[in-house]
């Protein structure tokens, strides 16, 4: 199978760099231009699955790449970003200022500690993990795209690989940019990363 990730389009909370995890946020006019962009470079491109999260910055992107498309659409609540709780919408030199003692026992184990009423990245990974080997366990597919969250993406590949949490650091997707994993008898293989759609 051919698997193709896809970060979903700028959002005005990425231009503003604040923590938008869960929240429902839009493409603006640069995502929008991003998705566009992504579809002309993917057109050749059959899609027989396509994967997002329920929210709307990913289903927005996955719509411009594969219009009209008969494969099967799932959305998985799992695949969604991780949750800031209390530090949705927010910057982080704010939340340094306004909510120190909470970000630095966070900054200090960032794998254990949640934001206030948020989630864990223990956790967070942990349910990415276990939604992408079900799904994996059941899918047919030849070609699918999945367009996530960069944390979203960042677990899903490291699960992938077989690497730990510590290394979730090392890979980056950026937006307006594909990758392709080759996955077969269990075994991926970065076949590319971030190719830029121009």
């Amino acid at each position: 199978m051919k698997l193709f990730l896809v970060r979903h389009g700028e959002t005005e909370a990425n231009k503003s760099g604040v923590y938008s995890g869960i929240s429902d946020t839009p493409l603006n006019n640069n995502g929008i231009l991003q998705a566009q962009a992504l579809a002309k470079a993917l057109a050749g491109i059959h899609f027989d699955g396509v994967i997002t999260s329920k929210l709307i910055r990913t289903s927005q992107t996955a719509s411009y790449i594969s219009p009209g498309n008969r494969a099967e659409h799932r959305a998985i609540a799992e695949f969604n970003e991780i949750n800031f709780g209390r530090w949705e919408g927010r910057h982080y030199k704010d939340i340094a200022l306004d909510d120190a003692i909470a970000y630095a026992a966070w900054s200090d184990d960032w794998q254990h500690t949640a934001p206030p009423q948020g989630e864990s990245f223990h956790h967070f990974f942990q349910r990415i993990q276990q939604s992408l080997t079900d799904w994996l366990a059941d899918n047919q597919r030849q070609s699918v795209l999945l367009v996530g969250h960069q944390g979203t993406l960042r677990c899903i590949l490291l699960t992938l690989l077989g690497l730990p949490a510590e290394a979730f650091w090392h890979f980056t997707f950026m937006q307006g940019a594909y990758s392709v994993i080759d996955i077969r008898q269990g075994h991926a293989v970065i076949e590319s990363i971030n190719i830029r759609a121009e």
